[in-house]
């Protein structure tokens, strides 16, 4: 919903909307705040990571927005999102009356899907085989999905009749590629109606325990995607998944390369959180470059163990590959900046939940990543719980995410 600001005077509204948005550097601008002041508003939102989930701004973002509006008294300190006396009425006078309504499920909370009981052993082996994942290298963006997630990849497949056709995956340090071939057994038994389950990624760890669990059944590769794919791959493949890195070339080099290998009408399954309009955007205008047709978003799709900037979730985009340009017309590809941390490189100061000693994070410091600081845990007591200074964020869970130290 787009709130109609018509009270005081929209211009009034509209100057102290700008400040605010200018102060918090908020890409969304006016529209942005209004929108968040809205949702704040009109429900009962419990924390600034549900506020992202609705508004699908990252939390940091929001965190400082909050941390803005307290300062203006629209909001109270404290824990949930509470409107100060003041807020209340300034906002019942932008937005006028009105009595809340929800159309969002409870049971799936507005993801459209739930795992049917049949899935459940299903789940249960495949949690098994997460366990055996990796620590995430957080300087590649890696930040492990939930077990749920993969189980729900494997069954959209199944549903839409996918899952025994030929599957590629650019990437997979979630192991849905496992998820599909444990689907595969228990849905599909007759083995002679599979296709083949190729895997590539740069960080050959995953590929050797994918490699090893699937006892040699699916094909993995070492391969970074900003390097040539060998010939053979292309038009080779019925449907891709890839969960890149949250950048716009990295977006953009990912789908390319999904676009290499997908026969044509074939099927992608990209994940990433829904981004701002503008750089929205560009990246649907890159993927009708290439020869891609959106044919549906799933919103809150994905949930993730990291990625604590983007509130633990992401959405999920189905493209269908409609045609090929030649050579001459296909879209230049940029490989820098790449990774989340080539725009933003990773550092930070980082408190300790429990004696609150303070530890500097990032590249040239005793501890590069978050990660690395949680596996050693803090120098003073050995505490594996840390705060990120200066937002709401605890790194209990952060290893992994896209904006991680």
């Amino acid at each position: 919903m787009n709130p109609n600001l018509k009270n005081p005077s929209p211009p009034e509204a509209v100057r102290w909307l700008q400040e605010i948005a200018q102060a918090v550097s908020l890409r969304e601008g006016v529209e942005g705040v209004a929108r968040a002041l809205w949702t704040v508003y009109a429900s009962k939102i419990p924390s600034t990571r549900e506020w992202s989930r609705q508004l699908h701004i990252p939390v940091p973002v929001l965190a400082a927005l909050r941390r803005e509006l307290e300062k203006r008294d629209i909001l109270t300190p404290g824990e949930g999102l509470r409107l100060s006396p003041a807020g209340a009425k300034r906002l019942e006078e932008w937005f006028g009356r009105h009595e809340p309504v929800s159309q969002t499920c409870p049971a799936c909370q507005g993801r459209g899907r739930i795992l049917p009981p049949e899935a459940y052993p299903l789940l249960e082996e495949f949690r098994d085989f997460c366990v055996r994942r990796p620590a995430v290298d957080v300087t590649l963006d890696q930040s492990h999905a939930t077990p749920e997630t993969g189980i729900r990849k494997a069954l959209y497949l199944l549903e839409n009749g996918l899952l025994g056709q030929s599957l590629f995956f650019a990437g997979d340090d979630d192991f849905i590629s496992l998820a599909c071939w444990l689907a595969r057994k228990r849905f599909l038994p007759d083995p002679n109606q599979w296709k083949p389950i190729q895997v590539i990624d740069i960080d050959p760890r995953y590929l050797d325990v994918i490699s090893e669990l699937s006892e040699g059944a699916i094909q993995v590769q070492v391969q970074d995607v900003r390097e040539d794919w060998p010939a053979e791959w292309k038009d080779n493949f019925h449907v891709a998944l890839t969960d890149p890195a949250y950048t716009e070339n990295a977006i953009a080099v990912f789908s390319a390369r999904c676009h290499h290998v997908l026969r044509r009408g074939g099927i992608l399954l990209l994940s990433m959180p829904l981004p701002d309009g503008s750089s929205l955007a560009g990246i649907e205008s890159n993927w009708l470059g290439m020869g891609w047709a959106i044919r549906e978003i799933l919103p809150r799709f994905n949930e993730y163990e990291g990625a604590s900037i983007h509130a633990h979730q992401s959405c999920l985009f189905i493209c269908e590959k409609v045609f090929d340009l030649p050579p001459e017309k296909s879209l230049p590809l940029r490989y820098t900046p790449f990774y989340t941390g080539d725009i933003r490189p990773p550092g930070a100061d980082y408190e300790c939940a429990l004696c609150e000693f303070i530890i500097s994070v990032g590249p040239g410091r005793e501890f590069n990543t978050i990660q690395a600081l949680k596996e050693a845990g803090c120098p003073e007591c050995g505490y594996t719980s840390f705060r990120r200074r200066g937002s709401e964020k605890s790194a209990a869970g952060e290893a992994g995410n896209p904006d991680g130290a």
